[in-house]
């Protein structure tokens, strides 16, 4: 279950990459391209995670209730009352308009600010500990203003603003690009083992009790 949800990613970074692309070569400027980027991506990827996070508690939840000490209806129920499924849930559910609420009121490169401030919370530059972050509690942003942030740093944080986007450059920009989108990819991998170890450790916990 682990492994094909990587797979997804692996596919949906594939698709993003090609859009990521055409961007680049559409753009007049650094700064357009980014704003551009940094909305496809933390928007799609966004959509993606509620599906990812749907298929991983449910699969986890069924091999929860399938062992011995789950049988008994009184355990099954309290399983059910650490409410695991509308945790994660809300924690990584989608909305564009929070992405909307925060460009309408801070510039990017505040939100790129924002998510610094997020990951010296959790002690993580990288958006997976963030993410678990949102989930654990200690972080209190939008799923899709903490992708955006990503990008943000990743990205606009080591280019010239109002570069233009010539021959000249445009290599060097899009390699930038694509170095960050695959360090992403990877980090999402890995959140997605963290979100499993969440699960598990919340389960093993009411396991000690039982």
């Amino acid at each position: 279950m682990c492994n094909k949800t990587k797979e997804y990613i692996d596919e949906m970074f594939l698709k993003i990459n090609t859009d990521v692309s055409k961007i680049i070569e559409s753009s007049a400027t650094v700064e357009i391209a980014t704003q551009q980027i940094m909305e496809t991506v933390s928007s799609k990827i966004t959509v993606a995670i509620q599906g990812y996070m749907i298929d991983i508690y449910s699969e986890l939840s069924k091999a929860t209730l399938s062992e011995p000490i789950f049988q008994k209806p009184e355990n099954a129920n309290k399983f059910y009352g650490l409410n695991l499924r509308q945790k994660i849930s809300q924690a990584y559910q989608f909305d564009i308009q929070d992405l909307r609420a925060y460009t309408e009121g801070i510039s990017y490169k505040e939100i790129g600010k924002t998510y610094a401030t997020a990951g010296a919370v959790v002690g993580s530059a990288a958006v997976g500990g963030i993410l678990l972050g949102i989930l654990s509690g200690t972080v209190h942003l939008p799923l899709v203003v903490v992708i955006a942030g990503a990008v943000a740093c990743g990205v606009a944080g080591g280019m010239v603003a109002d570069m233009r986007i010539d021959n000249i450059n445009k290599d060097r920009y899009k390699n930038t690009i694509m170095i960050f989108m695959s360090s992403l990819k990877d980090d999402l991998i890995k959140w997605v083992d963290d979100v499993i170890a969440f699960y598990n450790q919340e389960v093993n916990d009411l396991k000690d009790t039982l």
